[in-house]
């Protein structure tokens, strides 16, 4: 009598193949939105939603793998390798998104309109028209009373940039950072003659890896012998903009800050 030592050969793993399946879904639908996003070939609110429905297939997906190395460690089944590819892609798709989302500390909910001033936040005039071109809401002209509350808690940093510079000139330097920073500028800029411009500049400007776009109006009055510069950012997505909003004033106000400073 013989004994047979020979080991029964195992079979696939299904659970593994169906992660790894979900992992290359995952990625499908999110380069797929974002391309869609970022040619604005989709209005802002679905194609967000399509991403957001990417990266819930991608937790999925790590979930899944997860699930499955731990049953592929239990039957021996083959499958192993697959389950861990899966899973790596998975949380690849989720990296990003989640390092914008919670990689510079909190944000605020239901806030997507901040100003430096919000008493009397620089207006909306020619947004609320380019944004009747996309079939979206006019952007409010005063920030409600409990949105502003929950600004002043979270961005209290956000203050008017005054400058010893005339109005005038200001005016010029805010125009000169709009354009290098390829914001999409909303109607005239100029007086006829083609002085600087004063008052307000209206531009939209957008996201630097979906394209989301965001409303943004730079204000600059005379205060004392020099200028005051109030800017407000406000998303067309709507509920939240991740913190984007207020990042984007301080960086701005900070560029047009060293931009005065160079002036001789």
């Amino acid at each position: 009598m013989t004994l047979d030592l020979r080991l029964t050969p195992r079979g696939r793993s299904r659970l593994a193949g169906a992660a790894l399946a979900l992992a290359g879904f995952a990625i499908c639908v999110t380069l797929y939105s974002m391309l869609l996003l970022r040619s604005h070939a989709v209005a802002a609110g679905p194609g967000f939603a399509a991403f957001a429905s990417g990266l819930a297939i991608a937790g999925f997906a790590v979930l899944t793998g997860l699930a499955a190395m731990a049953a592929v460690w239990r039957s021996g089944r083959r499958g192993g390798v697959r389950a861990i590819f899966a899973t790596l892609l998975g949380t690849a798709v989720l990296a990003g998104p989640l390092y914008v989302a919670f990689g510079h500390g909190s944000w605020p909910t239901r806030i997507d309109d901040v100003s430096t001033d919000l008493a009397d936040p620089p207006r909306f005039e020619r947004a609320a028209h380019d944004r009747m071109t996309g079939d979206l809401p006019a952007p409010p002209k005063l920030i409600p009373a409990e949105q502003a509350q929950r600004q002043r808690s979270a961005y209290p940093d956000l203050a008017p940039l005054r400058l010893a510079l005339p109005p005038d000139d200001v005016a010029g330097l805010v125009l000169g950072v709009v354009e290098s920073r390829g914001w999409r500028i909303l109607g005239p800029t100029a007086f006829p003659r083609g002085g600087p411009p004063t008052g307000r500049i209206e531009a939209v400007a957008a996201s630097s890896i979906l394209g989301l776009q965001s409303d943004v109006s730079i204000r600059v009055r005379p205060e004392g012998d020099g200028a005051r510069v109030d800017m407000r950012s406000a998303s067309r997505v709507g509920g939240v903009d991740f913190g984007a909003g207020a990042a984007r004033i301080r960086s701005f106000l900070a560029d047009l800050a060293a931009a005065a400073n160079a002036v001789p």
